[in-house]
C-alpha cells in the first residue's frame, strides 16, 4: 500500500533493503535547526471563561437568547433537560469571579469582570431563567433584569435564579448600552 499523502509515492513497493547495525543511542535529544518553527503551542493553564450565573447575583443583566435545546441531564442519567445558549452582558458591577466561595474550604474569587462585560454563547441550564427568556427567542428582543433568587419548590432543593423586572433606572442603563453596542452582533 502506498502513502496517499506522499508527494511522489512510488507505484510499486521498493525492493527490500539490507538492515544495517543500529547506531548506539545517545542521551541527547535531537535539536531542530533554528530555521524550523515549532508548530505546537503549550497548553494554557485552565482558567474560567468568565463569571458563572451564581457570580452574577444582584447584577443587571442583558440576556440575548440564541437557542434552547434539549440535552441529556448529567445529574439524572436517562432524563433530559432544556439548555439555553445566550449572550449575557453584565451591565453593572463589580462582578468578581474565578474562585469557588461556595466550596469547602472556600476559594476566594481572583478575577474581576469590568462592566459592561459580555459573555458570548453562555450555556444556561436554570429552568427559571430559561422560562423567563424563552419568549425573547420569538420576539427578537433582549431580556433585561436584575439577577436574584426565587423560592425552592420543595425543601432541600436549590432556589432557582430568576430575573426581577428592570426598574426605570435599570432600563436607562440598558438603553445607554444599546446605543453603543449592537447586542445581536
Amino acid at each position: 500500500m502506498t502513502n496517499p499523502f506522499a508527494l511522489d509515492a512510488p507505484a510499486t513497493p521498493p525492493a527490500p533493503v539490507a538492515l544495517a547495525t543500529p547506531a548506539p543511542v545517545t542521551a541527547t535529544a535531537p535539536v531542530a535547526p533554528a530555521s524550523e518553527v515549532d508548530p505546537f503551542g503549550a497548553p494554557a493553564p485552565q482558567e474560567p471563561r468568565g463569571p458563572r450565573v451564581r457570580d452574577m447575583y444582584g447584577r443587571l443583566l442583558l440576556i440575548v437568547p440564541i437557542k434552547v435545546e434539549i440535552v441529556p441531564n448529567r445529574l439524572q442519567p436517562g432524563t433530559t433537560q432544556d439548555r439555553m445558549t445566550a449572550d449575557v452582558v453584565i451591565l453593572d458591577g463589580p462582578c468578581p469571579y474565578g474562585g469557588k466561595p461556595e466550596a469547602t474550604p472556600p476559594v476566594p474569587h481572583n478575577k474581576m469582570a469590568s462592566v459592561p462585560h459580555k459573555i458570548n454563547r453562555m450555556y444556561i441550564s436554570g429552568v427559571g431563567l430559561i422560562s423567563q427568556c424563552r419568549n425573547a427567542l420569538t420576539e427578537g428582543k433582549p431580556v433585561l433584569g436584575r439577577l436574584g433568587v426565587g423560592e425552592a419548590k420543595e425543601p432541600g432543593q436549590n432556589a432557582p435564579y430568576l430575573l426581577s423586572p428592570a426598574t426605570d433606572a435599570d432600563k436607562a442603563i440598558g438603553r445607554q448600552y444599546l446605543t453603543q453596542v449592537d447586542p445581536f452582533a
